[in-house]
């Protein structure tokens, strides 16, 4: 299996490597440090999985998930974060990722996951997925930012970044009246009356890096 690792920091991805290069069938082909060098090397690299970070310095790896797929709907991909699963692998899976695992991941685990998905499965730790069964049942267990929807919960961590409504309007290819709609119902759904207190709410549940 050939596989691209994309971290911005070096000891991650040399630590990757060290733990890959132990399995005969499982080659690096390109490391990349940003959506950008990622990009470069899925052009002069076939690659089968890649291993992506979601804290990356051009472009958050989450929102980069659903544009590689619809470029290349064959390569899986399994995100790597120092976020916690149950804050981001649902949301991951629902827009594409293959898997979703927590850097404090043992180097079994990275292996097991990169096995599972390599077998055509998707990965979640079962503690996880046990977790997110029992809530599938029960529908008052929801937190507010998971009744956003996907381009909504971009929005948000891309304001919550301090990004402004023209900057995001640009990078996302849309209307500052259509960044201004979402910025609206994300505060309507979260009940916030701030781009503060969005912000505040953002750090408060690891759904951004805290500064």
């Amino acid at each position: 299996m050939n596989i691209i690792i994309t971290d911005d920091h070096e000891i991650i991805r040399e630590g990757l490597k060290k733990i890959i290069s132990k399995h005969d069938d499982l080659k690096i082909v390109a490391e990349a440090a940003s959506v950008a060098e990622l990009e470069k090397s899925l052009e002069n690299n076939r690659a089968e999985l890649v291993i992506l970070d979601i804290s990356l310095p051009d472009k958050s790896g989450l929102d980069f998930v659903k544009d590689l797929k619809l470029r290349y709907p064959e390569i899986k991909v399994l995100l790597f974060s120092i976020y916690p699963e149950e804050k981001f692998a649902k949301r991951a899976i629902s827009i594409g990722a293959d898997g979703y695992l927590s850097k404090s991941a043992k180097p079994s685990e990275i292996i097991s996951a990169i096995r599972k998905i390599e077998s055509g499965g998707k990965y979640l730790k079962s503690e996880l997925i046990e977790k997110l069964f029992m809530q599938s049942n029960k529908t008052n267990v929801v937190t507010s930012h998971e009744s956003l929807s996907n381009r909504e919960f971009e929005v948000l961590r891309l304001l919550a970044k301090g990004n402004k409504i023209t900057d995001i309007a640009e990078s996302l290819g849309l209307s500052v009246n259509t960044i201004a709609s979402y910025k609206a119902r994300i505060q309507e759904k979260l009940n916030i009356k701030s781009t503060a207190d969005l912000i505040r709410y953002a750090i408060d549940n690891d759904l951004v890096e805290k500064y």
